[in-house]
Order: C-alpha cells, then sequence, then structure tokens
C-alpha cells in the first residue's frame, strides 16, 4: 500500500460574514483537549489573553477553574455542572468586551446610528445606489469589515479597533 502524505490545508480566503467553527487543541490544566469555535471567538480570545498577559491556554484553564469554582459553591460537582467549557469561553469573551463598552466607544464606533451592523462582520457592502456617496447613515465609511474610527478603551485610555 503506498503511504499517503499529510492531507492538503484548505487556504481560507478571508470573506465577509460568520464563518464556519474552527476547532483547535488548547491545554488545559496540562491536560490537551480540542475546543471548536467561530475563528472571531478565537482572535478575540487571543487578543484578552495579548491584553492580560495570559495565554490562550491559561486564560481557558482559569475559566475551566471558575466554572468548577462556581459550581462547588452552588453544592454541585464539577462533573455534574450543565456548563461547557466552550460555551463559557463565549460568555467570557462577551462578557470581556461589554465591561469594556462605554458611551464614548458606542458613539466612536457608530452604534446607536441607523445601522447595528456597522463594523461586524454581518456588514453588507454598498449597493450600487449608495456607492455613489460612499458613506452610509452614520457617515462613516460602509465597506465591510471594522470601518469605524477606533474606540479610546475606558480602562487605560488607550485606542482601539472597534
Amino acid at each position: 500500500m503506498a503511504k499517503r502524505g499529510p492531507k492538503k490545508k484548505r487556504v481560507n480566503t478571508p470573506q465577509a460574514g460568520v464563518e464556519p467553527l474552527k476547532s483547535q487543541n488548547i491545554m488545559i490544566g496540562g491536560h490537551r483537549t480540542s475546543m471548536r469555535l467561530e475563528p472571531s471567538m478565537w482572535d478575540a480570545l487571543e487578543d484578552i489573553g495579548r491584553r492580560e498577559g495570559l495565554t490562550v491556554n491559561r486564560l481557558c484553564t482559569q475559566i475551566k477553574e471558575r466554572i468548577e469554582e462556581q459550581a462547588r459553591r452552588r453544592g454541585i460537582s464539577p462533573e455534574e455542572a450543565d456548563v461547557t467549557l466552550t460555551s463559557a469561553v463565549r460568555v467570557f469573551i462577551a462578557s470581556y468586551y461589554r465591561r469594556a463598552c462605554t458611551e464614548d466607544g458606542h458613539v466612536r464606533a457608530g452604534h446607536g446610528g441607523s445601522d447595528p451592523f456597522l463594523g461586524t462582520p454581518f456588514e453588507l457592502p454598498p449597493s450600487s445606489d449608495e456607492t455613489e456617496g460612499g458613506t452610509g447613515s452614520a457617515g462613516l465609511s460602509t465597506e465591510p469589515g471594522f470601518s469605524a474610527p477606533p474606540a479610546k478603551c475606558a480602562v487605560d485610555g488607550s485606542y482601539a479597533e472597534v
């Protein structure tokens, strides 16, 4: 039987919109496990880790430890808790960014205007009649991606893409 080489990896071209789940191996407390998240969630997890000075593995280990401690404090064994690590990571990411939101950040990102999808993976390219002006109703560029100006972080005053 002929030897097979490694499978060819698909080259993902960047695309607008939501992408399929991506599996990655992570180390939790010294044990390897796999977790499936959307690419934007993996990016957010890496960004949070970088800001907090933690690896993705360490951050996920700490999230798992918190799940287990919360279960113990409710009188439930950690094995009986109905919370998966993947779900807890998604909730953590959303909570982390929600805590960082400020009114100034919302204004700078164009939130509260007529299009809540600006700067998100759900933003649509302009239709042919909108391309004449080049901007959406909020006066911001309507190109897909993070086109809004950077928001100032309430915690340390730095500017970050939103």
